[in-house]
């Protein structure tokens, strides 16, 4: 095909060796940038837009209105009124669509039987060329978005995520309340005389411009087909030549750190935070220094943090990694599932983490660790599977906002370049003066200062104890128990793919049914052979069967307290193998226990033998047994704090099972 003068191309993009779709870039004359992907094998095809602009960009009047805007596109445009239409026709056509909007993004996006992506297309464009915004519309759907926030209320990710947020500057953006209610998109307009439909329209024309969107469309058509198909529903959208929306880089300022703060859960959580204000990391992606440094304070194996709190009884789990990363500034926070005696010393878990940064610092940088999670990266984005199209293009047009067209897939994986200074420099604005302490128990309630405005969560919020901050700051001791990984042994080198058992290949014998290779009373095996995906993976499923597993409530319990005992007697072992993309996972079932490894082929054996034996002969100290009874009972008894649709899925479950 002989590109239109108005388009333009871009080089070939970086994409996975394994991947068998062809990718086009383009650009068309209104700016509109645009990915195409062909998926000769798909059975739907999807679309995904992502528009530059999100909560941050909300209006202090309109609190929760880029939300909004975001709810109002699909109820109507002026080619096609009807509210529903776009809907309907995913609807009778096998289709979905979903939407949300991030502090600095609106992602849209959906999928329909490939054969009907034209007129998917098509009514999909109109909302960014001429929605309606009608009366009823508007009145209406403010209602959907306050159910939608009620639904959050006692959902302590979004208490906490707001809480957090309502702490920084109150001349700050990122102070705002970004999912909007009844009172930010209703009334509170209505009093200062301000017509919601009007502000709508004013966001619409301000920042929702092409030149500040991007496009994905996956499908089984030609490349040549998809374009033309983009052309004819895209081209109509307006260049408004805008720029995309800009923020201090500032939402905490010194005042606003060295803090702590203690909160109330709905859940009985016991958490620990610890998180630092940082530049921004998304024109580091080259080099990643954050992920250096959440692969170290992440570690679950001998000498990493979480292996010293465990020893100590003082934390079940640990997390580490850039908890926002916006174009302005960033955070990075490990957090810490801790014990009831973690929460009671949480002074010991912040200091133990520090020791581990100063460990970190007398080090140094180490070349050796960031090829080794290089390779790593390699190795997962050469053999990466496919994910549902929905998924794909919901994913890949967010990283086009982010990335250049020729990095758009390989950017967020990719680990390029090695830059110890910047490690360094990252590792120095992890101090106590810049960190935001945040304690979760249920031990606070009743004993708290102050209540966030629109989540009416509890807390109370102090300055950390200088003489504290300035030990954490300058350890004057370092456990010897905290020290770096050792090089990791479990990573694939060989990625040939193995043979039938007869030494033929599927090119000489066809796709091969399921083979039986053990058939007797104590054992049945079955192997089957990947003809399909061509990668050096595998798949073990074992199962364990006895009816003593499920016989009562009793042993319902103590096998699932078994099969996490098992887990955690492998974890320091395994957590290797996990990184290095090998995993493994033990769980109870109705008919006894079930083992899956899986991964790549080539230190399978490893793993499994090691999985093999300690399900034969776990180590199961008392400590850590009580550690994870406590955790199981404080799990059963959050269970009631679920969502609806959470329980009634589960009950739906059970009304599925067979009658015993």
């Amino acid at each position: 095909m002989t590109e239109p003068a108005d388009v333009l191309v871009s080089p070939p993009i970086e994409i996975s060796e394994q991947d068998d779709r062809k990718y086009r870039h383009i650009t068309l004359a209104n700016q509109l940038q645009v990915l195409l992907i062909q998926d000769a094998d798909t059975d739907k095809a999807s679309a995904a837009m992502d528009v530059r602009v999100g909560q941050l960009s909300d209006p202090e009047h309109a609190q929760g209105l880029a939300h909004f805007l975001e709810h109002m596109l699909f109820l109507g445009t002026e080619k096609y009124p009807d509210e529903n239409e776009y809907n309907k026709f995913l609807n009778a056509h096998g289709g979905s669509s979903n939407a949300f909007t991030d502090s600095e993004d609106t992602n849209y996006y959906f999928d329909v039987n490939h054969e009907h992506i034209e007129g998917a297309l098509d009514r999909f464009a109109q909302f960014f060329i001429s929605p309606l915004f009608t009366e009823s519309a508007t009145a209406r759907e403010t209602n959907a978005v306050d159910s939608e926030n009620s639904k959050n209320q006692q959902t302590d990710v979004w208490r906490f995520m707001q809480l957090k947020k309502s702490l920084c500057r109150e001349d700050h953006p990122f102070h705002g309340f970004g999912t909007g209610n009844l009172e930010t998109l209703r009334d509170k307009p209505a009093e200062l005389g301000i017509d919601v439909r009007d502000i709508l329209l004013k966001f619409h024309a301000e920042h929702y411009s092409t030149n500040l969107m991007r496009l994905v469309v996956l499908g089984r058509q030609p490349l040549d087909e998809l374009q033309s198909m983009v052309m004819a529903s895209f081209s109509p959208a307006v260049n408004k030549s805008l720029s995309a929306p800009s923020f201090e880089p500032d939402p905490y300022r010194p005042e606003h750190l060295g803090k702590r703060l203690s909160v109330v859960p709905v859940k009985d959580s016991r958490t620990v935070e610890m998180a630092w204000l940082l530049p921004t990391m998304q024109d580091k992606y080259l080099t990643k220094p954050q992920g250096y440094l959440s692969h170290l304070l992440g570690h679950e194996g001998g000498g990493s943090v979480l292996s010293l709190l465990k020893k100590k009884g003082l934390a079940n789990e640990l997390s580490a990694g850039l908890s926002n990363s916006l174009s302005a500034f960033s955070s990075f926070a490990v957090s810490i599932d801790c014990t009831d005696a973690g929460i009671a010393a949480v002074d010991e878990v912040v200091k133990t983490v520090y020791e581990y940064l100063a460990m970190l610092k007398q080090n140094g940088p180490q070349e050796w660790i960031f090829q080794e999670t290089q390779g790593i990266a390699a190795m997962n984005f050469r053999f990466r599977s496919k994910s549902r199209p929905i998924n794909y293009t919901c994913s890949v047009v967010s990283n086009m906002q982010l990335y250049p067209p020729e990095h758009t897939l390989s950017g967020p994986s990719l680990h390029y370049n090695y830059d110890g200074p910047a490690v360094s420099a990252l590792i120095d604005c992890l101090v106590p003066t810049n960190m935001l302490l945040t304690v979760v128990s249920r031990t606070f309630e009743g004993n708290t200062e102050s209540k966030e405005t629109w989540y009416q969560t509890d807390y109370t919020l102090t300055d950390l104890n200088p003489s504290l901050m300035s030990e954490w700051a300058s350890p004057s001791t370092i456990d010897p128990d905290l020290r770096l990984p050792e090089p990791n042994s479990l990573i694939a080198t060989d990625f040939a793919l193995r043979g039938l058992p007869d030494g033929s290949t599927p090119a000489e014998t066809g796709p091969r049914p399921p083979e039986l290779l053990v058939d007797d009373p104590s054992l049945t095996v079955w192997y089957k052979y990947d003809d399909l995906f061509s990668k050096p993976k595998l798949n073990v499923l074992m199962q364990v069967l006895t009816p003593v597993a499920y016989e009562s409530p009793e042993a319902l319990v103590l096998t699932d307290l078994y099969s996490r005992m098992v887990t955690e007697d492998l974890n320091e072992f395994a957590y290797d193998a996990e990184i290095a993309g090998l995993h493994f996972n033990v769980s109870n079932t109705r008919m006894g226990i079930e083992v899956m490894v899986f991964g790549y082929n080539h230190k399978s054996p490893v793993l499994l033998e090691k999985v093999a034996q300690t399900l034969a002969s776990p180590n199961l100290p008392e400590a850590v047994f009580e550690r994870l009874k406590d955790k199981v009972r404080k799990g059963y008894k959050n269970f009631a704090f679920n969502q609806p649709y959470q329980h009634a899925i589960f009950n739906q479950s059970l009304c599925l099972e067979y009658p015993r």
